[in-house]
């Protein structure tokens, strides 16, 4: 029986090594759960299709597309995949990402009102390695938003913000766009005006 992307249980193993914690959030595509890695003990983020997404090959595909893309993509400022693939006792297709704390740049701007020169500035930086690091591999992500933004409390000795791009789910590769016809994906209001012309 195929559960619910909704209601993985706290204390279930998914996929032979990940305990689920609890649920982190949800979206149209699936859904992200907290977990210890057993094999580890390290916790992270795993996402899972909706169950209802199962039968519609594109989703699948779509969804195992962000895997294989963001695994590919050289930069500290894409959110890391660990590992991805199909369980087993559920087919259900996953991925296991790095668990970030931080907040999205939604939430930032919405609670603490708009970056400073030298804060935009860092940010502006560090979103363009990640960006240019996916040109480089003719990745173009197609839904970029303050939601798809998320500032990490940095690791290193000086301290600072780490920039993180999340959900390439509805990335496209350049080379596709040359031989297949493809409608408009994204948010509208965070759309350039040049991808309704792929």
């Amino acid at each position: 029986m195929t559960p619910d992307a909704h209601i993985l249980k706290p204390g279930a193993v998914f996929a032979g090594d990940y305990r689920v914690v609890r649920p982190i959030a949800e979206g149209g595509m699936g859904a992200v759960y907290l977990v210890e890695q057993l094999s580890t003990g390290s916790q992270r983020a795993l996402k899972v299709i909706r169950a209802e997404l199962l039968k519609d090959a594109k989703m699948v595909e779509r969804f195992q597309q962000e895997a294989r893309l963001s695994a590919r993509i050289q930069s500290d400022h894409v959110v890391q995949v660990l590992a991805a693939g199909v369980d087993r006792a559920t087919s259900m297709p996953f991925m296991v990402m790095e668990l970030l704390h931080g907040e999205t740049l939604l939430t930032r701007v919405s609670t603490k009102g708009p970056l400073d020169r030298d804060e935009a500035a860092e940010l502006f930086e560090q979103l363009c390695h990640a960006l240019t690091a996916a040109h480089a591999l003719g990745i173009v992500h197609r839904d970029l938003k303050p939601e798809n933004v998320f500032l990490v409390k940095s690791r290193r000795a000086r301290g600072g913000t780490t920039v993180k791009v999340l959900d390439f789910g509805v990335a496209k590769v350049l080379a596709e766009v040359r031989t297949t016809s493809t409608s408009a994906i994204g948010t509208p209001s965070w759309m350039a005006p040049e991808q309704t012309e792929l």
